[in-house]
């Protein structure tokens, strides 16, 4: 059955479409997502609670930049590393996309028929792309509320690690 020419540009339509999805998932995936949380602690000392807390997050190399013992906050500073899995990932979602929109291209331009081959040397930009994006300083923000609640201010990955090593009740 021939492609019509109101098939090839609906289906050109929908590929630039989801190839400006994949620019938006590529912003995205380096955009700040610093959250606050609450948790109960009420069933762990104050020297308990810290101590673990200090642990955990030198463990993931995160150092005291500063205490303020008035407000009972500390202020953490660590560096968010990139993730092999998720640059390569990009990089193949985008090979996938280029292709796809190197075949379209093709099928309605006709000299460009084997577009789709030099658009697949392009994707490993959006790998870079997020690779030079994601290092940075982090900071996380923790405050001892005097009703036996933690308050923690930081990435939302940081958060969920927090919770899932330390065992702790969220508060929504």
């Amino acid at each position: 059955m021939p492609a019509t020419i109101p098939t090839i540009y609906s289906t050109l339509l929908l590929t630039i479409l989801l190839f400006l999805g994949l620019i938006s998932f590529l912003r995205g995936s380096i955009r700040d997502r610093t959250t606050d949380a609450l948790f109960n602690v009420d069933q762990l000392t104050d020297d308990r609670l810290l101590m673990q807390v200090r642990d955990h997050f030198q463990q993931r190399a995160y150092k005291v930049m500063e205490i303020d013992p008035e407000r009972d906050v500390a202020i953490l500073l660590g560096q968010v590393r990139p993730s092999i899995f998720l640059a390569v990932f990009l990089t193949i979602l985008a090979a996938i996309g280029l292709t796809c929109f190197g075949l379209v291209l093709g099928v309605l331009i006709p000299d460009l028929e084997n577009l789709w081959l030099w658009l697949i040397a392009a994707s490993p930009i959006a790998g870079w792309f997020y690779w030079r994006g994601v290092p940075r300083e982090q900071k996380v923000s923790l405050q001892l509320l005097p009703d036996g609640k933690l308050k923690v201010r930081a990435h939302k990955d940081e958060i969920a690690e927090l919770q899932r090593s330390l065992n702790l009740e969220k508060i929504e």
